[in-house]
């Protein structure tokens, strides 16, 4: 039984392997609201809407020099479409600057517009810029965790594969000790175990790993069985 014992251990060293618990990738990361798809489709609804709506107005200048007040009031209501609803203190503000009709006043109003849908403009070109940027960075980051994570299968791999060495290495020794005690059958199953397991780390990303797992266990089974019938032949007898 002394020389079966090898052929059980190094059964056992490979055979752990298949219960190595595999790294599972990462989940796809899901969109941001700031990326992608979310801000294209605001910004095109918002490009859109704003076009439509300059659109009617124009057109109901056009009909208000033509002296068309109906076309006036269907493009008018069109534009409304587009807007939500006025602010009380924003429509009693307009009602009062129409009475007055102060020109000057008006343009104040023109040019407070003018500046508030520039600082607009300005930031959607910043979020968008940024956005970008975002993107960049966050490729970069996947990127780098994927190249950490191979980084820590090379270290978890080299690691096995320094013990499955060490494991070899000794049992090599022992076997060289045993051989050298004329323990020639004890010795040699140990070396023959040792060349098993320092092969096993390599065998591990081969396709050849299942079947050298399959060939040890039956080798162990067959000399195992052979060895406790040729005992028993031996009690027999």
């Amino acid at each position: 039984m002394k020389w079966v014992l090898p052929f059980i251990v190094a059964l056992a060293l490979a055979g752990c392997s298949l219960f190595h618990p595999s790294t599972s990738s990462l989940p796809p990361q899901p969109e941001a609201p700031t990326s992608g798809g979310v801000v294209k489709e605001v910004d095109d609804s918002q490009t859109t809407s704003d076009s439509k709506l300059s659109a009617s107005i124009a057109e109901a200048r056009l009909q208000n020099k033509n002296g068309q007040p109906a076309k006036v009031e269907a493009e008018l209501s069109v534009a409304s479409s587009f807007l939500p609803p006025p602010n009380a203190n924003d429509l009693a503000e307009a009602h009062a600057r129409a009475e007055r009709m102060n020109p000057e006043e008006y343009q104040k109003a023109i040019a407070y517009g003018m500046a508030l849908q520039k600082k607009i403009d300005d930031a959607w070109s910043k979020m968008e810029a940024d956005t970008k940027e975002a993107q960049r960075i966050s490729a970069l980051k996947d990127q780098q965790i994927i190249e950490l994570k191979k980084q820590m299968e090379d270290v978890k791999r080299n690691a096995d594969r320094n013990l499955y060495t060490m494991c070899a290495v000794a049992l090599l020794t022992l076997g060289g000790l045993a051989m050298a005690f004329s323990k020639y059958v004890a010795g040699g199953s140990l070396m023959v175990a040792g060349t098993i397991v320092g092969a096993v780390p390599y065998l591990l990303d081969s396709a050849w790993f299942v079947p050298s797992i399959g060939i040890i266990a039956f080798v162990g089974l067959f000399a195992t069985t052979w060895h406790i019938f040729k005992q028993d032949a031996k009690k027999t007898s």
